[in-house]
């Protein structure tokens, strides 16, 4: 509150500046009278100075009245310095007990005449025993009569002591009081002033949490939030104000007059952000503008830096001020609803101005008496401490109503809205429940529908699981066909040999048997021989037929769907030529080429060896038959089935490779959907594919994977990981 009321002293303090003069003090006002006039001092420390016949008249002048010791540079150099003022009383206050009332910054010690009267901290440059003290209590002086005597002041300030130039307290304030006529004046000043200061920080710290609250519920009105900022600042300033008379040290008063400077001028900045938000005016180089003379003010005030014409300062409230007149005319011209809000805090503002000025001019008037002084001091000041609470609270605060105003509006709206929504709703309600009615009946009679409808599905279903239980029995013997098929295609080959070499042995025994008639033994023992080597034969084509036979015995006796380890290599090779001879023993004029290209040493992996040897049939069956069509419709064309096995990473990898014709792409999108087939119809159901997928992904935790491109041929890729995890034995 005090940097609101610089003024009003200033003009108090020049008119009482008018009747003191050098002349004695007749009385003393209810506020004391200042002693800050007619001062001299010098750097440096010399006990003769007290002393009331030394000559002083070479010492420079010093207006103590606010000024810190960033303006005594020679001061601040020494650290110590000695200030002398005459004092002299009329006969009325001749030998009465007066009191002093100190204000300072740094350590001082007080005399009258030379005599010490008080210590106020303990005065030294040295830091370690220097002691400063920021206020002083009541000190009792006595001049003893009405002739001229000389108050002097020791006063040390080290450089230890932490102050900004700008903020600082000044070096010593004095003030001499009547304690008959000051006590209850400064106690009711101080009580009416400590109020004032408690209301506006209730009202400013209130109206925060209120705006918060308003923000929480809302957090699309920003304004909100910026005005709880704005008010907390303000609160936080008047509050580290409030606190100013009950700090003793230096360095926290100097703390405190750093917060309440900052947090005054972020308040004063955050009213326009929060008029640009409730206006939505967008925020461009004029506001930006005045942030930066913002910081150019508080950096200049808080480190006493000064410019022509105090450009520093005065620029950034009259920016402020524009602004606001600015940014509200916009508002109007667009039409805005809230444009009226800022006029009429305009025209309050512009009230207090002007009644505040007229204040002071009336009360500077009066000073010419110290007598009205006395009787309407206080009066007017607690007259201009409402001015100035009402001129900073019209902006922030006229806002907030303005908004409580449109939160209240917004309620009234919604209750409205509320109350239309219920007649609304029992209307609906009853149509509601007509509706249900109708809906129970339709639904009765749909579940009706739905029950014969579902018993219709029922048996379509089953049908359709029985069809389809039927094709996949028909594609399983198919596959058992064509492996049939390639079975007796091959075991065929060492059959015909040994029915071949029975016949020639059965002549060699009757050519044998003449030859012995003749007795030409010679003749008889090459017959025998000729027979054994056909023995021979028919022993090895006989074993190799029982081989053949022993392998699909084994093959079948593996066909519990149990996991075995397998050679993949050898299984590969066992169903590329089954599937060859099947395709031979169906279509006596196929004939292909193919080839087996296997990784040697790869590891016996963990497979239920039918399944994966059914999709290897699958697999290379469909590579031979896409073969044959191709070479059906091209004679010259060369069909090509290849098989190959290789390793990679922990993988185990077979690729089925033809070169006919390809498929497209959206050939190949289908390719493993149930019942799809591109082959015509009778010669195939469109399973083969998706039972290989199913047993290799599902079944093995594998991949199976297609390529091919039309005019390419096609490359199946099957991936399985190798483990030989333990096989269980049934």
């Amino acid at each position: 509150m005090k940097h609101l009321f610089k003024v009003f002293l200033f003009i108090l303090i020049s008119c009482q500046a008018w009747s003191q003069s050098r002349a004695p003090i007749k009385s003393i006002s209810a506020d004391g009278n200042s002693l800050s006039k007619f001062w001299k001092w010098k750097e440096g420390d010399n006990a003769e100075w007290a002393a009331p016949s030394f000559n002083d008249s070479t010492w420079k002048d010093a207006p103590v009245l606010y000024k810190n010791i960033s303006h005594f540079p020679e001061l601040r150099k020494a650290q110590i310095g000695w200030f002398r003022k005459p004092l002299r009383v009329d006969s009325s206050l001749a030998k009465k007990t007066l009191f002093l009332n100190i204000e300072q910054m740094g350590a001082s010690e007080i005399y009258l005449d030379g005599k010490l009267l008080h210590k106020i901290g303990i005065v030294s440059t040295d830091p370690a025993v220097e002691k400063t003290k920021v206020l002083a209590e009541l000190l009792p002086i006595t001049l003893p009569d009405t002739l001229p005597h000389v108050l002097a002041v020791r006063y040390s300030f080290t450089k230890r002591n932490f102050y900004f130039p700008g903020t600082g307290q000044e070096i010593f304030k004095i003030r001499l009081h009547d304690i008959n006529r000051w006590g209850g004046s400064f106690y009711r000043d101080n009580l009416e002033m400590s109020r004032a200061l408690a209301f506006c920080i209730g009202v400013f710290f209130i109206f925060s949490l209120l705006h918060f609250l308003f923000y929480s519920t809302n957090r699309q009105q920003k304004v909100s939030l910026s005005l709880g900022f704005t008010l907390l600042f303000f609160g936080i300033s008047f509050f580290a104000d409030f606190l100013d008379d009950h700090i003793t040290t230096i360095s926290g008063h100097e703390i405190n007059e750093l917060i309440t400077l900052i947090t005054l001028y972020l308040g004063l900045l955050l009213i326009n952000v929060s008029l640009y938000l409730y206006l939505d005016q967008p925020f461009k180089y004029f506001f930006y503008l005045q942030a930066g003379l913002m910081v150019l003010a508080l950096t200049s005030t808080i480190f006493d830096i000064t410019f022509p014409f105090e450009t520093q300062t005065w620029p950034f409230f009259v920016l402020l001020f524009v602004d606001f007149i600015r940014v509200s005319i916009l508002a109007d011209r667009r039409r805005h609803p809230n444009a009226k809000v800022p006029v009429n805090t305009l025209i309050a503002m512009a009230v207090c101005i002007v009644v505040f000025f007229a204040v002071s001019i009336l009360f500077g008037m009066l000073a010419y008496s110290i007598d009205s002084i006395q009787s309407t001091s206080e009066y007017f000041l607690v007259v201009l401490g409402i001015l100035a609470l009402i001129f900073v609270l019209s902006i922030p605060v006229g806002l907030s109503l303005s908004l409580v105003k449109e939160y209240t509006r917004t309620h009234r709206s919604l209750l409205k809205k509320i109350t239309e929504i219920e007649e609304l709703s029992a209307r609906n309600l009853a149509q509601e429940q007509e509706k249900q009615h109708l809906l129970s009946t339709q639904n009765e009679l749909l579940e009706k529908q739905v029950a014969t409808r579902t018993s219709e599905l029922k048996k379509s279903l089953l049908s359709l699981k029985a069809a389809q239980a039927q094709l996949v029995q028909s594609e399983k013997l198919a596959s058992l066909g064509e492996l049939t098929a390639g079975i007796a295609h091959e075991i065929q080959n060492p059959l015909n040999f040994v029915n071949n070499f029975s016949e020639v042995s059965t002549e060699l025994i009757d050519e044998m048997k003449e030859e012995l008639e003749r007795g030409d033994t010679e003749e008889v023992k090459a017959i025998a021989d000729d027979l054994q080597q056909n023995l021979q034969k028919i022993v090895h084509h006989g074993k190799r037929a029982s081989s053949i036979v022993k392998g699909m015995l084994e093959h079948s006796r593996m066909g519990t769907g149990e996991r075995q380890l397998t050679d993949i290599n050898a299984l590969c090779d066992e169903y590329l030529r089954l599937s060859y001879h099947g395709m031979r023993a169906k279509d006596k004029s196929f004939n292909a080429e193919f080839e087996l290209i296997t990784e040697p040493d790869l590891p016996r992996i963990s497979v239920v060896s039918q399944d994966v040897g059914r999709v290897l049939l699958n697999l290379i069956n469909n590579a031979f038959y896409a073969v044959n069509v191709t070479r059906a419709s091209n004679p010259s064309f060369k069909p090509k089935v290849s098989v190959l096995t290789e390793k990679n990473d922990n993988q185990l990898i077979i690729k089925v490779k033809d070169n006919g014709a390809g498929m497209s792409d959206k050939v190949k999108a289908k390719i493993f959907q149930p019942f799809f087939t591109t082959k015509p119809t009778g010669q195939g159901t469109g399973l083969g594919l998706s039972l290989a997928y199913d047993i290799i992904t599902k079944g093995h935790g594998g991949k199976i994977e297609v390529e091919s491109a039309e005019g390419n041929g096609t490359t199946f890729t099957i991936r399985l990981p190798i483990t030989t995890a333990p096989i269980a034995v049934s």
